[in-house]
C-alpha cells in the first residue's frame, strides 16, 4: 500500500506552515527556500538510488536482499519528490515573465527597546507554564496512541528537544524582534499541533493498533514540530529582549522560565488525578495562552479587558461542563461509538460499542469485549486446572470481567484481585455485584507481592508483555522469587510475556528465553503453553499439558479450553519443540539488567524489517549527527545536559524499583531536578563560584562516577521516606551544577558565543540522553554501567569543551 494521498497532504500542510513563519518573519525567505530545496533534493537522491537497485536487479539479474523494500522506497520517496517538485515548479513560474525581478528579503525592523516590556518576567513564566504543560499533555496522548514503550518515550523527548533547539537556533539568526507577534504565534501553535495530533492519527494510524517505531517517530515529530519550534524561538527572544530591556542575566530568565515549568507539572499532576481530561486540559492550555496574549499586548482599554475576561470564563466553564474528550475520542475510534471517557493518573479509558457489543479500551488498546471466551478461558484454565484445590487466587490485571466467571468455576474461598487503576475496576465491573470471595487491591502488584504475609494456591500474572521499562519488573528473577514465597506449597503461578506466533524468530526467542532462564532459577517445573499467547506455568511440583483430560475429570465446563477444540497431544508436541527453540544461554531478565525489554524492542523491530534501516537513519539524524553541528565552547552544555536527562531517567527507574511504583511521585522527582536546574541557573552561589568553571565540571564527572560506586546500596533501602530524600537529593545536586554551568557559560557570552547556540546545545544533548540511555544503555548495559556511561559523557565535554577550548 502507497501513501500517495497522505504523504501529498502532509508535504502541502507543511509547506504552508513553513511559508506562514517565512511570511511573519520567523526566518527570511532565502533560509525557506533553502529548506525546501533541500527536501527536495533528498527526495530526488533517495528515488534515484533506489531506482538505481532496481533496476541493476531487472536488468542484470542481481540479487539485491530487500528489493520489495527497496520498491515500496522508491515509490514513496517518488510520491513526495511529485510534491515537492510541484512546489519547486510553481515558485519559479514567475521567472519566465519576470527573470529580471528580484525579491526583497524581509526583516522585521523592530527594536526591543522601542517596545513597552514591563512584565517580561511573567512572560517568560507563562512561556514556560504553556510549553510544559503542552509537552506533559501531548507525551501523555502520543504515548497512547503510540504503545508508551522507552524508545517510543525517549523518541518523543528528544523529538521535542531537537525541534525547541532548531526554534532555538532561528531566533538567533532571525531579525524578527516584535514581542508581541512572536507570543501571538506562540499562541495559536499549539492548536496547530492539536489539530496535526487528530488529524495525522486518522490519516496514517489505524485504530486500537500500536503503529510500528518509524511511524511512530514520524508521527510524534509531525505533531510536535509546529509548536516547539515557535517554543524554541519564543524563548531565546524573550531571553534577548529581558537581557536588552530589563539587564536580566540569562540564567535568570532560564530560572523565571522553569519555575513556569515546575508549577505546570505540579497543576497538570493534581489535574489529571481524576478532575480533568486531557483534551479538556489542553483546551484550557491553549486558552490561557491565547487570552494572556490577548491581554498583555493586545487588549488596552479597561472595558475590553474586562469584556474579555467574562467571555473566556464562560468558555473555560464550557469546556469543564460539556466534556469534549468524547468527541475527540470518537475521531481517534472511528470504528466504534464511544460512549464515555475518562482520564486517570495512569491512562486513558473509553467505553465504546460496535453494533451493540460493548468494549473498553485502556490507552487506545481494547482490553475487554463480550464473549472473549478464548483469551478468558486460556488466562484461567491452563493454571486453575493444575492445582488440585485452588482455595486462594491471586490475578495481577487482566480483564477481571472475563476472568471471574471462569475462575468461579473452581472451588475458590478468595480471589485477590490486584489493579493499580480503581478506574479501571469500575469501568468493567459493578461494584455491588461482587461476589463476596472476590477482594480488590488497588497497589501496585510488586509491592503487594512483597509487603502481604497471605500465601495462594495460584497466581496469574495477566499484564501485558515487557515492552516498558515498568513492566519489564514483573518479568525479573526478584518478581518471581517474591511471588514464589507467597505460594504455598505446589502452589502455580503463570504469566504470558508475549503473542503466540505460529512462527518464532531469533528477537522473539531471546525475549521469551530471558524470562524463561529466570522462572528457572526460581521454580523447578516451568512448562510453555503455545496458545493465542505464550504462557509460562511454573511451579515446584510435577505439571502436565493435558488439560481436555483435566477439563473432563474436574467436571469443568469449557467452551474452548476442552477436547472439542484443543488437543492434549498437539499442544504437550508444540511446547517441547518450543522448549527445544529455547535459548539457556541468554541472560536472565532482572532489575539490574532489564533485557527482557531490550528484546521486545529488537522484537517489535524484527516485524517491520522494512523499515529498520530508515528507522535506525532517522535516529541518527536527529539525535546524533546534532552534535557535529555545535561548537567547541558549547559541547560543555551539550554533554552535561545529555548526563542529566539521562540520569533523570534512571531516578525515575530507580524510584520504581524501590518504591514498588512511580506515579505518585515522578511528578516530586521532576520538580526537584527542575528545581535545581532553576536555583543553579538563576543565583549566584558563591560556594560554587569560588572554584574555576573546570573544576565545578571535573565535580559532576566524579559524583556521577561516584553515585554508580554507590548505587547498589541505594537499592537496599526498604523504608519509604529515606529513599524518596536521597532520590531528590541525588537528583537536586546534578541539576543544580547543570543550571550553573548554563548560567555560567551565558555570562561568557562573546561574538563567538550566542545565547540561542548554547540553549540549542542543552536542548540537543537532553534529546541524545533520554534516548540513548532509556532506550540503549539500560537495557543493555544495566543500571550501574548506564550511570558510568552518564559519567563518561561529561567527562568528554569537560575534556573537547572545557580543557580544549580554556573555559
Amino acid at each position: 500500500m502507497y501513501h500517495a494521498i497522505d504523504t501529498g497532504l502532509t508535504i502541502i500542510i507543511f509547506y504552508l506552515i513553513s511559508y506562514f513563519f517565512c511570511r511573519i518573519g520567523f526566518y527570511s525567505q532565502q533560509f525557506h527556500r533553502k529548506l525546501w530545496n533541500s527536501l527536495l533534493a533528498i527526495a530526488f537522491i533517495s528515488t534515484v538510488v533506489a531506482g538505481l537497485f532496481l533496476a541493476l536487479q531487472i536488468n542484470y539479474k542481481w540479487n539485491i536482499p530487500s528489493v520489495k523494500t527497496i520498491l515500496k522506497w522508491h515509490v514513496e520517496f517518488g510520491i513526495g519528490l511529485a510534491f515537492t517538485g510541484l512546489i519547486h515548479f510553481i515558485w519559479h513560474l514567475s521567472y519566465f515573465g519576470k527573470i529580471f525581478w528580484k525579491q526583497e528579503v524581509l526583516k522585521e525592523k523592530t527594536d526591543y527597546k522601542k517596545q513597552a516590556i514591563q512584565e517580561i518576567s511573567s512572560n517568560l513564566f507563562i512561556v514556560g507554564y504553556v510549553s510544559s504543560s503542552i509537552q506533559f499533555l501531548l507525551i501523555r496522548e502520543v504515548m497512547n496512541i503510540a504503545g508508551g514503550y522507552e524508545l517510543i518515550t525517549g523518541t518523543f523527548l528528544g523529538s521535542w528537544l531537537i525541534a525547541s533547539a532548531i526554534g532555538a537556533s532561528l531566533g538567533g539568526k532571525s531579525q524578527m524582534n516584535d514581542i508581541r507577534k512572536i507570543n501571538l504565534v506562540f499562541s495559536i501553535s499549539p492548536v496547530i499541533s492539536f489539530f496535526f495530533l487528530l488529524f495525522f492519527s486518522r490519516l496514517f494510524l489505524n485504530s486500537g493498533e500500536t503503529p510500528s517505531f518509524l511511524v511512530s517517530m514520524i508521527f510524534t515529530f509531525l505533531v510536535i514540530i509546529p509548536f516547539c519550534l515557535t517554543s524554541g524561538f519564543t524563548f531565546v527572544k524573550l531571553i534577548s529582549a529581558a537581557r536588552s530591556v530589563n539587564n536580566f542575566t540569562p540564567g535568570r530568565s532560564f530560572s523565571i522560565e522553569t519555575v513556569g515549568g515546575i508549577v505546570s507539572g505540579v497543576l497538570i499532576s493534581m489535574l489529571t488525578s481524576g478532575f480533568l481530561n486531557t483534551y479538556q486540559l489542553l483546551l484550557l492550555t491553549i486558552l490561557l495562552s491565547i487570552t494572556y496574549t490577548l491581554l498583555a499586548f493586545y487588549i488596552t482599554k479597561y472595558n475590553s479587558k474586562f469584556s474579555l475576561k467574562i467571555l473566556i470564563a464562560l468558555v473555560a466553564a464550557c469546556i469543564i461542563i460539556f466534556n469534549p474528550d468524547v468527541f475527540f475520542r470518537q475521531i481517534l475510534h472511528p470504528g466504534i461509538s464511544v460512549t464515555l471517557t475518562k482520564d486517570t493518573p495512569y491512562g486513558n479509558i473509553s467505553k465504546g460499542s460496535y453494533n451493540g457489543e460493548e468494549s473498553v479500551f485502556y490507552n487506545q488498546r481494547l482490553i475487554s469485549f463480550n464473549n472473549d471466551v478464548i483469551q478468558s478461558e486460556e488466562d484461567v484454565h491452563y493454571a486453575m486446572l493444575q492445582s488440585e484445590s485452588p482455595g486462594k487466587v491471586v490475578v495481577i490485571s487482566g480483564s477481571i470481567r472475563s476472568c471471574l466467571p471462569e475462575i468461579m468455576k473452581y472451588p475458590v474461598n478468595k480471589i485477590t484481585y490486584i489493579e493499580r487503576d480503581p478506574a479501571l475496576v469500575k469501568s468493567v465491573i459493578k461494584i455491588d455485584s461482587i461476589p463476596g470471595a472476590l477482594n480488590i487491591e488497588n497497589t501496585d502488584a510488586f509491592t503487594y507481592i512483597r509487603n502481604t504475609r497471605e500465601k495462594a494456591d495460584v497466581i496469574l500474572l495477566l499484564l501485558p508483555p515487557p515492552s516498558t521499562l515498568l513492566l519489564n519488573k514483573y518479568y525479573t528473577t526478584e518478581f518471581f522469587g517474591e511471588v514464589k514465597k507467597r505460594l504455598n506449597v505446589n502452589g502455580i503461578f503463570m504469566c504470558s510475556p508475549g503473542p503466540g506466533d505460529t512462527y518464532f524468530n531469533k528477537e522473539s526467542l531471546n525475549l521469551y528465553s530471558s524470562i524463561y532462564n529466570s522462572l528457572a532459577t526460581v521454580f523447578k517445573n516451568i512448562k510453555p503453553v503455545i496458545g493465542n499467547k505464550i504462557y509460562f506455568i511454573a511451579s515446584d511440583k510435577d505439571l502436565t499439558l493435558s488439560f481436555c483430560k483435566l477439563t473432563e475429570t474436574r467436571n469443568i465446563r469449557n467452551t474452548y479450553v476442552c477436547s472439542d477444540y484443543l488437543s492434549d497431544d498437539l499442544i504437550s508436541k508444540k511446547s517441547d519443540e518450543f522448549n527445544k527453540l529455547l535459548d539457556h544461554g541468554i541472560k536472565q531478565n532482572s532489575f539490574a539488567f532489564p533485557v527482557a525489554s531490550f528484546h521486545f524492542q529488537t522484537y517489535n523491530f524484527s516485524k517491520y524489517l522494512d523499515e529498520k534501516i530508515p528507522a535506525v537513519v532517522c535516529l541518527l539524524l536527529l539525535f546524533a549527527l546534532p552534535v557535529f553541528t555545535i561548537k567547541g565552547k558549547n559541547l560543555v552544555m551539550y554533554f552535561s545536559a545529555s548526563a542529566l536527562a539521562g540520569f533523570e531517567i534512571i531516578m525515575l527507574l530507580t524510584l520504581q524499583l524501590l518504591m514498588g511504583n512511580m506515579f505518585q511521585l515522578t511528578g516530586l522527582v521532576i520538580a526537584g531536578l527542575m528545581t535545581g536546574l532553576a536555583i543553579g541557573a538563576g543565583t549566584n552561589m558563591t560556594f560554587i563560584s569560588s572554584y574555576s568553571f573546570v573544576k565545578r565540571i571535573f565535580f559532576l564527572v566524579l559524583f556521577y562516577l561516584g553515585f554508580g560506586l554507590l548505587y547498589n546500596y541505594l537499592l537496599e533501602v526498604k523504608s519509604s521516606l529515606p529513599a524518596i530524600l536521597l532520590i531528590l537529593f541525588f537528583v537536586f545536586i546534578p541539576a543544580l551544577c547543570t543550571g550553573h554551568i548554563f548560567r555560567e557559560l551565558t555570562l561568557r557570552i562573546d561574538e563567538n558565543l550566542s545565547i540561542s547556540e548554547i540553549y540549542s546545545a542543552d536542548l540537543a544533548g537532553s534529546a541524545l540522553g533520554f534516548i540513548f540511555i532509556s532506550g540503549i544503555a539500560i537495557p543493555v548495559f544495566g543500571i550501574q554501567i548506564s550511570i558510568f556511561i552518564i559519567s563518561f559523557l561529561v567527562f568528554v565535554g569537560f575534556l573537547f569543551g572545557a580543557i580544549r577550548n580554556k573555559l
